[in-house]
């Protein structure tokens, strides 16, 4: 059984499981834990990394480090249209790169603020603990995110001008779709993937499509830029709608 290493929430994770499910590839999802689940990943993938992050696919004997491998296995393994045809990978990989840009303004945000959060904190507890203790693990959850924020190397004094990220992004995938195009590559595509999720960022989809606690949707919310980029979450929603399984 292919196994699949996730942050429920994360973004490249949603690109690894939308790939997958794409494809009709089954799977068994894990939950990663920051800091002390990286021996398990850095155990499967050896040396291929320096820095261990995930999503990080187990499948057929082989790890797959990140959400762009995991795209391309699937491509190879799974049935129906490929994600990154030949004729387009140039162009997707440009897309994926427009998208991991924009990311790293929204990775300074979140952790940034869930620091400031403590309902977010506690949503990052593993599953087993239960909610009255929750509160407890706070500094500890807090200790992680100093960690995340080291291991990326974001300041919460810089997630203002991080923030210009996100918008060049956007501004980017508007352009992209200018002329009302459903699709950026004329095709549904990982292009599309990788910049719907991007959108994670700006207002997370519905929860019948993934499903978050309300502290952890906050903090991924960003209200003003979602009104200023209301059509391209329109168009979000509806690549949901036409191409993701209700989870």
């Amino acid at each position: 059984m292919r196994r699949l290493f996730v942050i429920h929430e994360s973004p490249w994770s949603e690109r690894a499981r939308w790939a997958l499910d794409h494809h009709g590839l089954r799977y068994s999802t894990v939950g990663h834990l920051p800091l002390l689940g990286e021996w398990q990943l850095r155990r499967l993938l050896g040396a291929k990394k320096e820095r261990i992050t995930v999503p990080v696919l187990a499948a057929d004997g082989s790890a797959y480090g990140d959400s762009w491998e995991i795209a391309l296995y699937a491509d190879r393994t799974g049935a129906g249209e490929k994600l990154v045809p030949s004729s387009l990978e140039g162009d997707v990989r440009h897309w994926n790169q427009v998208a991991d840009g924009g990311m790293g303004g929204v990775r300074a945000r979140v952790l940034a603020r869930m620091l400031e959060n403590p309902k977010s904190l506690d949503a990052q507890a593993p599953p087993f603990v239960p909610a009255w203790a929750r509160a407890l693990l706070r500094p500890t959850a807090k200790w992680v995110v100093r960690h995340l924020q080291r291991k990326y190397q974001t300041r919460s004094d810089e997630v203002g001008s991080n923030a210009m990220q996100l918008r060049a992004a956007l501004d980017t995938l508007r352009d992209g779709l200018k002329g009302n195009k459903r699709y950026l590559l004329g095709q549904f595509s990982y292009a599309d993937i990788a910049m719907a999720t991007l959108l994670q960022g700006v207002l997370p989809v519905s929860d019948l499509f993934l499903r978050l606690a309300p502290a952890v949707r906050d903090v991924w919310t960003e209200d003003a830029v979602a009104r200023d980029y209301a059509d391209l979450i329109a168009w979000r929603d509806d690549l949901y709608e036409r191409h993701r399984k209700v989870g």
